[in-house]
Parts: C-alpha cells; structure tokens; sequence
C-alpha cells in the first residue's frame, strides 16, 4: 500500500512539473512584443545599408548605381581594378552592417526571450497565422 501511495505522489508530481513545463513553453504576447521589438532594432540597422551604398556611390567620380549593379551581378563589361577595389570596399561596409544587425538580434534574443523562447516565436511568426498577425500589430505600434 505504502508503494501504492509513493507511486501515485509521483505521478502527482510529474503531472505539475509536466503542466508547468508546457505553461513555461507557451508563447505570450509579451513574447510576440520582445519579438517584434527584436526585429525592429535588426530593421533599424539594415535600413541604413541602401542609403549608405548610393552615397557611397554618388561620391566615387566614374561610378552610377547601374554600374555598381552591373558589378554586384558579376554581369556587363569586366570590371576594372579601381572597380574592383570600389566594390570590395561598399562589400566589405554591407557585411559589417549586417554582421552588426545580426549581433544585436542575437543580444537581444538572448536577454530578452532566451534561445529557446526565441527560436519558437520566429518558427511561429514565419509559419504566419495569429502569431504573424499579433507581431506585425506589435511592429505597426512600435513604429509610430
């Protein structure tokens, strides 16, 4: 009997820690809202790169956008050395941007939502539905 009763104490048991576990593994919308805050940091940074290239390109003396197009495709004339070293430098500036945006989004993640809490919201958020919507809600008032 005394066996009966150890076993059923722990089934109680494993029945609370199991309910807790999944109450921990459900997604608030305090979730969706660090989420978006998330994604709007990641956006500040790579909405710089664009403007950044033009001007970059508007500065270089022999350089148009469609030419630096032309080189990104690899497409059109061959490029010439001073191209080449043109390229290798806006290149070079892009990768440091998104490789900043990248470190602020892992940050983030980290100290806000933690990994695992992260790496569901995203899963949620890109499979679309509620949590798409309740995130770009999130975004639009964070926005303004």
């Amino acid at each position: 009997m005394k066996r009966l009763s150890n076993v059923v104490l722990a089934a109680i048991c494993f029945v609370f820690v199991s309910v807790s576990a999944q109450a921990q593994d459900e997604i608030t919308d305090q979730d969706y809202k660090d989420y978006a805050i998330i994604l709007l940091a990641q956006k500040s940074i790579t909405d710089k790169i664009s403007p950044m290239v033009n001007e970059l390109i508007e500065k270089q003396e022999g350089m148009t956008g469609q030419r630096f197009q032309e080189l990104q495709k690899k497409s059109g004339e061959p490029a010439a050395d001073w191209e080449k070293q043109f390229l290798a430098l806006v290149n070079k500036q892009i990768d440091a941007k998104k490789k900043a945006a990248g470190s602020v989004v892992g940050t983030l993640a980290k100290h806000s939502l933690g990994a695992k809490k992260y790496n569901a919201v995203k899963k949620a958020y890109a499979g679309g539905g509620d949590a798409k919507s309740k995130v770009d809600a999130f975004l639009a008032e964070l926005a303004q």
